[in-house]
């Protein structure tokens, strides 16, 4: 600073020094997220030994983590730590709306039951729909809050909670559905609820002129993308794929609300039948 000084005083212009970018496609490590991902693979494959889970339920767990770790230790990071936002939100969707329900897809019925147990009353409790939705849309709009994102971005501890939080909040959000909580009406609401709730945060990058977050407004650039270009395009990003993993499980369970009337109006019949 004092050099900027002299240099202001003597009518020099002022050079500071600049930020050194790593190179686009070089890997980003994340040695806390990349140690518990591979200590839940080592976990699984020890409790499988005993309950057995099918190739494909195996295989959806092992998809679970991968994103987790492609997300967060591969050029993706690299890109979204200081390049574009249209990635770190592809990161964030990534390990909040993808990989949590596979990894609780992934578990077998036994699994479930088991860490269900282990979880006890705080885990039934935090499970309840009244609790669970409030805590994963909070996290997922204080998050893109600009002042915390802009200061995850130039603090690595920050930015390690941020990614923590998205995938506790996920786990939490995605056991209600499938972790036996809810009834399939129940789980439909819940479902449709969260839908609505959450699609306003891309909408509000879609429609904005202006960049919110001026890390990345001051980023260098990739591809000819500007600030605000960078910004609508994530939104159609978030949007997009929040349209995609929604409806998907609204169909799911779509589908089994009308198996479960049908196994019941088929129960029914046979009942008046023997009742004759």
């Amino acid at each position: 600073m004092a050099g900027a000084h002299a240099q202001r005083a003597s009518g020099a212009p002022v050079r500071y020094a600049r930020r050194v970018h790593p190179a686009p496609w070089s890997f980003s490590w994340e040695p806390l997220f990349l140690a518990l991902s591979l200590a839940a693979g080592f976990a699984y494959a020890q409790v499988a030994r005993r309950a057995h889970p099918s190739t494909p339920r195996a295989l959806v767990f092992g998809l679970g983590l991968a994103l987790v770790v492609a997300a967060l230790c591969s050029p993706l990071e690299t890109i979204a730590r200081h390049y574009l936002l249209l990635f770190h939100l592809l990161g964030n969707v990534m390990i909040a709306d993808w990989a949590p329900p596979l990894l609780i897809l992934g578990l077998t019925p036994s699994m479930r039951a088991a860490l269900a147990r282990r979880g006890g009353r705080v885990l039934a409790r935090v499970a309840w729909p009244w609790v669970s939705l409030p805590v994963w849309l909070a996290v997922w709009y204080l998050i893109h809050l600009p002042a915390f994102y802009d200061y995850a971005l130039r603090h690595t501890w920050a930015l390690n909670a941020e990614h923590a939080l998205l995938i506790a909040a996920g786990l939490l959000f995605w056991w209600t559905v499938f972790g036996s909580v809810l009834s399939t009406p129940s789980a439909l609401a819940y479902l449709g609820v969260a839908f609505v709730s959450s699609i306003f945060l891309g909408l509000a990058f879609i429609f904005s002129s202006t960049p919110f977050y001026d890390f990345y407004e001051h980023a260098p650039r990739l591809w000819g993308l500007s600030p605000a270009k960078d910004q609508n395009l994530g939104g159609i990003l978030m949007n997009a794929e929040q349209t995609v993993v929604f409806l998907s499980a609204l169909a799911y369970f779509l589908v089994r609300l009308l198996n479960e009337e049908e196994l019941q109006h088929a129960a029914e019949a046979r009942k008046a039948e023997a009742g004759r």
